[in-house]
């Protein structure tokens, strides 16, 4: 057992990992931060997500995770289109805002609505609007697929990550 690993591998067929477990090991793995939005009526939800990967460039398709009980997932599900805001370096409290059940993180973080009518946060390095293409079960969460139909970044700005639990910034190069 190495400095990285808390209790011994688990051999294949005992029974599953701790929740715990899981998350320490996966927090092992350094991510990007978002906040995924979506729109029905004048109702607009969003959520902190860090579930979130490109899956294919033809068509142009990504993929991200929520709970099964989660208001966002109902919205995504009533209008069919959401936006992913990639959050920028100076966006942690707007990360801390959606993570957080209760009050819309929109309260402290400024929206425009995008060209699917799902809000787009501002100041955000970059940001994917899409129409979704499927949704899977996935355990206590669901798998939602979406196709990009409208996207832009800012290839010189800084990303916020996520890391061992915690907010983060890159290093960035020289």
């Amino acid at each position: 057992m190495d400095a990285t690993t808390s209790r011994p591998p688990t051999a294949y067929g005992a029974s599953s990992p701790a929740p715990t477990t899981m998350r320490e090991v996966c927090g092992l793995f350094a991510t990007g931060v978002t906040v995924v939005t979506s729109a029905t009526g004048d109702r607009r939800v969003g959520a902190t997500v860090n579930s979130f990967t490109s899956v294919s460039l033809d068509p142009p398709l990504v993929l991200f995770c929520l709970r099964h009980d989660s208001g966002l997932l109902r919205a995504i599900r009533d209008s069919g289109v959401f936006a992913v805001s990639i959050l920028s370096r100076e966006q942690g409290q707007v990360a801390h805002s959606f993570a957080r059940p209760g009050p819309n993180g929109f309260e402290t973080a400024p929206a425009t609505a995008g060209a699917t009518g799902a809000p787009v946060l501002d100041g955000a390095v970059g940001h994917l609007e899409c129409k979704v293409a499927e949704e899977f079960g996935g355990g206590d969460h669901q798998i939602v697929l979406g196709e990009v139909v409208s996207l832009a970044g800012d290839k010189g700005a800084a990303p916020l990550a996520f890391h061992r639990g915690a907010l983060t910034e890159l290093a960035t190069g020289s």
